[in-house]
């Protein structure tokens, strides 16, 4: 046997095989032998089979078979130990490796071609003008979760006068195209949120009513949503979708969610276990709470920038024409030719990502242990604050984690999930990125224009 390296391109090689009989047969012989002892066809006794036989049967394909092996253990190995850094898989090039007829043994010669990892290099400093923007809890932003809680815990009451975000039930009554109710068209009971409504115009005509009001509106215009149409008369989708009439809705009650007051039990019940005086205590709770759960969306845009930022000042070419062909086998009847070259640049992107990626884990050491992983396990069952667990618990839950680190998918999900987290860290270190107060109606404008 004998191979051979060209290098084609800043970023591609061929590998050239040549292999001989000498270099398989010996194998194929002992395949064939092995099919002898073991076939059985009509006329001989089991294991009787001539081997003249078994080999004008089995010949072809057992070569076959033997030489694919023998190629892919020959490649891998040369590429291991020329220490080449490919990327993709090796590709058989068609058109230089001539049709090989496996019936006769004879000397054969065949091509592959490579993808090589281009060379670059990373830079990780402060230097990068990446902006790491902090979102800042407004005053305002906090009334406003305030007054969600308060509603969420609140208690509804019957109003004579309805107000924004009361909730009116009353009859509805199907209206002919003279606005007279309709003669069989569709009666029900129901109750109405007018604030699901995208029309402001439409929206008004609930509030300032009383009980025995009469509102003339058209439910699906009002919506916009089939399914909200549907549960709002009691009927099926399928009637909803072909329903735009006008109908009577007789207001019969008008409740409203009076807020919780702000008093201790309100307090214990939002904030169990942490001391809250007064409004502006909790306003601090909710303001630190609420930052806190906005560090996720402000690393997520950081992330995003610092990727865009070393994607472009790296520089890193790549084989196109070699990267686009081995995207095509990768996801043969998958993905289409047309779609791979028109979704090009994306998988180029993640390509260059995931090099730079493998370059700063190489450099920096970063891996994920088993016991981290299991520590993500033991968190479901034990939250920070939560009661001191006895032996006797712990050991009932290290067997539930031993169960969990059974399940490959949930392993693997966890464990990317802490190598996410590493490499943000890491970035977050090394490039130092300035901090920018942004308030988060700012924040939500800058992930807009992304």
């Amino acid at each position: 046997m004998n191979i051979e390296l060209e290098h084609t391109g800043n970023l591609t090689a061929t590998v050239k095989i040549d292999i001989t009989p000498a270099d398989y047969e010996e194998k194929v012989l002992k395949v064939l032998k092995d099919y002898q002892r073991r076939a059985q066809m009509p006329g001989f006794r089991p294991g009787k089979v001539p081997f003249s036989l078994a080999k004008k049967m089995y010949g072809p394909a057992v070569t076959a078979d033997e030489v694919n092996k023998l190629l892919s253990e020959s490649l891998m190995k040369f590429i291991e130990d020329q220490k080449l850094d490919i990327l993709g898989n090796p590709l058989a090039n068609a058109e230089k490796t001539s049709q090989v007829d496996f019936n006769e043994p004879k000397e054969m010669s065949f091509y592959f071609d490579l993808g090589l990892s281009p060379q670059f290099e990373v830079s990780l400093d402060g230097n990068s003008g990446v902006v790491y923007h902090k979102i800042e809890v407004s005053d305002e932003l906090a009334e406003k979760y305030l007054e969600d809680m308060r509603r969420r815990y609140g208690n509804p009451a019957d109003v004579d006068l309805s107000e924004k975000d009361d909730l009116l039930r009353g009859d509805f009554a199907e209206l002919d195209d003279h606005g007279n109710v309709k003669e069989e068209g569709i009666t029900s009971s129901g109750s109405v949120n007018p604030e699901i409504f995208a029309d402001e115009s439409i929206r008004s005509l609930f509030y300032g009513k009383k009980v025995g009001d009469v509102v003339k509106f058209n439910p699906l215009q009002a919506s916009g949503n089939v399914a909200d149409v549907a549960a709002m008369l009691g009927i099926d989708k399928e009637r909803a979708e072909n329903l735009n009439a006008e109908f009577n809705f007789t207001i019969t009650n008008i409740s409203r969610m009076v807020l919780a007051e702000l008093n201790a039990e309100f307090f214990d019940t939002v904030y169990p276990g942490v001391e809250i005086a007064d409004k502006d205590a909790l306003i601090a709770q909710i303001k630190t709470d609420a930052a806190g759960s906005f560090v996720g969306e402000s690393d997520k845009k950081f992330f995003n920038e610092a990727v865009k930022h070393l994607i472009e000042t790296a520089n890193i070419e790549l084989p196109d024409e070699f990267m686009k062909r081995w995207l095509i086998d990768a996801n043969r009847d998958k993905v289409s030719a047309e779609e791979i070259e028109h979704e090009y640049d994306n998988y180029a992107r993640s390509m260059r990502w995931q090099l730079i990626e493998n370059k700063l884990i190489r450099e920096y050491d970063l891996k994920v242990d088993e016991e981290e992983i299991r520590d993500v396990f033991r968190g479901y069952f034990q939250r920070p604050g939560s009661l001191q667990l006895d032996d006797e618990m712990k050991s009932r839950i290290e067997g539930i984690v031993d169960n969990f680190m059974k399940n490959n998918e949930e392993v693997r999900r966890i464990h990317d999930q802490i190598f996410d987290t590493k490499i943000m860290l890491l970035l977050k270190e090394k490039m130092a990125p300035k901090e920018e107060p942004v308030s988060y109606d700012e924040f939500v404008k800058l992930v807009q224009q992304q």
